[in-house]
């Protein structure tokens, strides 16, 4: 059996790889745009009335990073056709799995890391007082954690899954976004970003990279040993991927966070598949942000374990 045969058709296709490398450039783009927002942050800051509580400027500088996310979204699906279903899904099965299951995941987290010794707070690395009001912090937290929702909705399922979507059937253009999601978009801070850092970037175009080099060996170089020898480049950023995590992963708990942020993205990307609604994805990751704070603030308040 040739190799090009026996390659899976969800990246055994020129047309797949060249959304990726689409992809991979509009992830680009929404870094840069994070770095500009950065650098505007105290001019933004500065034009916040004095004397104004200290949450309208984060929510100022929020609202300034989702409405280019948005506005940028908007420009390209329109560009390149890609449909974006906003009505309320009339799905309640799906919408309430992505309203249940972000916070029965962290629950199982927060679980076996009181039994093994490891404070939530260490892997969402996030603190709060010990006499802060929960109805106060919550309400401080609540625009942050909806621009990160929303953010998150508009970059994994408008940009990547909508870009997939174009020449691949819903369920493969999910499981290819869970899968360049969970690689790109989990924070070294712990938790999932839509704005990804430049090491992940610098990863994901060594990937696209190794890969147009094999199909391009296999495509167009007869002797199959020469195919395979051109897949190792692939091989060794994929096992660098592996290494890296696992590097990274020092307890059970670790490993359930991390498992839970894929998961997440998993049921974001396949309930809007299902759905062809925005709001699913965007009730699993704000589900999921609320729960994490939660615990924290409910559980963990005054401890600082980073």
């Amino acid at each position: 059996m040739s190799l090009r045969r026996s390659m899976p058709a969800a990246v055994g296709s020129v047309p797949v790889v060249a959304e990726l490398v689409v992809v991979v450039c509009l992830l680009l783009g929404l870094h840069l745009w994070r770095r500009a927002v950065t650098a505007l942050q105290p001019t933004l800051v500065a034009a916040v009335p004095e004397g104004t509580a200290a949450p309208v400027g984060s929510l100022l500088i929020g609202g300034v990073l989702l409405a280019g996310v948005v506005a940028f979204a908007a420009v390209y699906a329109t560009l390149r056709g890609i449909e974006v279903g906003v009505r309320p899904s009339a799905d309640r099965r799906t919408l309430g799995l992505a309203l249940a299951v972000p916070p029965a995941l962290v629950a199982v987290t927060k679980l076996v890391g009181v039994l093994t010794g490891v404070p939530y707070n260490a892997l969402t690395m996030s603190a709060y007082g010990a006499d802060a009001p929960v109805a106060a912090v919550l309400s401080f937290l609540g625009p942050g954690l909806l621009v990160g929702a929303l953010s998150l909705t508009v970059v994994c399922q408008v940009l990547v899954q909508g870009t997939f979507a174009r020449v691949v059937e819903r369920g493969r253009a999910a499981l290819l976004t869970t899968v360049l999601a969970a690689v790109v978009l989990t924070s070294s801070t712990g938790g999932l970003t839509a704005f990804p850092d430049r090491g992940k970037l610098a990863v994901a175009v060594g990937f696209v990279l190794a890969l147009a080099l094999a199909l391009y060996a296999v495509d167009e170089v007869d002797r199959e040993w020469v195919q395979y020898l051109a897949y190792l480049p692939v091989s060794a950023v994929v096992a660098l991927v592996i290494v890296s995590w696992v590097a990274a992963t020092g307890s059970v708990a670790e490993l359930l966070f991390g498992a839970t942020h894929v998961a997440v993205l998993a049921l974001a990307a396949a309930g809007y598949a299902r759905t062809d609604s925005l709001v699913v994805p965007a009730v699993a990751y704000l589900s999921l942000l609320l729960s994490e704070e939660t615990v924290v603030l409910l559980f963990e308040a005054g401890m600082r374990s980073w």
